[in-house]
């Protein structure tokens, strides 16, 4: 091999090992519905309290919307989240003449 700059042969070959980045994909898989009375309830309760819940409603109307609005939601369900990394690695060639000291890359 021959210096492009001196012509002379005296050149070394270096070799480097480069991090390109890595990068990080998670995947989650979400399952959430808000929560909901159960059968036993609309049984012995649900079935009459629609005609109370919608008297207070026309009745009482604006506190109730207002204690509706801000109430914190009760949500049943499960997550997953799965992670994969993958980290680039480069090497590089570097070539460098040892009468002038000038360095180049060596491609492939």
């Amino acid at each position: 091999m021959t210096c492009p700059k001196c012509g002379s042969t005296n050149v070394t070959t270096q070799t480097f090992q480069e991090n390109a980045g890595s990068t990080t994909v998670t995947t989650t898989k979400s399952k959430y519905k808000e929560k909901g009375h159960g059968c036993l309830w609309w049984l012995l309760i649900g079935w009459w309290w629609w005609i109370i819940d919608l008297l207070l409603w026309i009745t009482m109307f604006l506190p109730r919307f207002c204690i509706k609005l801000f109430r914190k939601k009760k949500y049943v369900g499960d997550s997953a989240s799965v992670s994969n990394t993958t980290t680039k690695i480069n090497y590089k060639t570097v070539c460098v003449c040892a009468d002038c000291g000038h360095r180049w890359d060596l491609e492939s």
